[in-house]
């Protein structure tokens, strides 16, 4: 019996990291302890130091539907969001971090999305509430991917992050698959049903594009469905 596959180190260090963060979420930013409620004065201050990084995001997003990702500096961004180099880079590492803000939003997302699920229920349905849950999610941020979408595939260093940033997603579920599942590590049957949904919400976004005017939920249980008679015809 073959042994199963271990997950990359790397994307396990990311999911320890988003479990981490997950925890400090309930109590606020660098929580030294996830029992101790955070006092009402730095809980407001985070919020109001996320709601100025999401501006700023939002203004680098503008620049670079305007001039182009190349086109554009972290200086411009500066200037247009009226903030000093500092202020950019406490919130970003560069602007490909700008870009690519919504990293670990989507991280997040996708690990709440498994934690719904019922592991009573076959595979295949928990793989189709997961997909479900999280197109529902994308739904909500369909003006922030249609600005993104285009930029991608025309620059190759987004392009290659995208990818990276799939990979990263497919071993934060596969990781929250098999910790519902009572598993230390994710075994070849967790990452077999992440990489599935993966598959799925991307025929689900291309026939999304197409008709903008179908909920991407219905999609991609559409695209699953389509996916499962192809099997049965092998």
């Amino acid at each position: 019996m073959r042994r199963p596959a271990k997950p990359d180190k790397a994307m396990g260090a990311a999911y320890r990291r988003i479990v981490q963060s997950r925890e400090c979420l309930r109590v606020g930013d660098d929580c030294p302890d996830a029992g101790v409620a955070k006092p009402k004065y730095l809980q407001e201050r985070s919020r109001r130091r996320e709601r100025s990084r999401q501006r700023v995001e939002a203004v680098a997003l503008k620049l670079f539907m305007q001039r182009g990702f190349t086109e554009v500096t972290v200086e411009d961004v500066c200037a247009e969001a009226g903030i000093a180099t500092a202020t950019f880079y406490r919130y970003f590492g560069s602007k490909e971090d700008a870009f690519f803000g919504y990293e670990s939003v989507f991280l997040e997302q996708v690990a709440r999305c498994a934690d719904r699920i019922d592991i009573a229920e076959p595979p295949a349905r928990q793989v189709l509430h997961v997909v479900e849950g999280f197109a529902e999610f994308l739904e909500t941020q369909r003006e922030s991917l249609a600005q993104r979408d285009g930029m991608v595939r025309s620059v190759p260093a987004l392009w290659a992050r995208t990818l990276a940033t799939q990979r990263q997603w497919e071993a934060t579920l596969a990781a929250s698959l098999a910790t519902l599942r009572g598993r230390d590590e994710p075994i070849e049957d967790d990452e077999l049903d992440a990489s599935l949904c993966l598959v799925v919400l991307r025929g689900a976004l291309r026939a999304w594009r197409a008709d903008p005017g179908e909920p991407l939920a219905h999609a991609a249980a559409g695209v699953l469905a389509r996916l499962g008679d192809r099997m049965c015809e092998a």
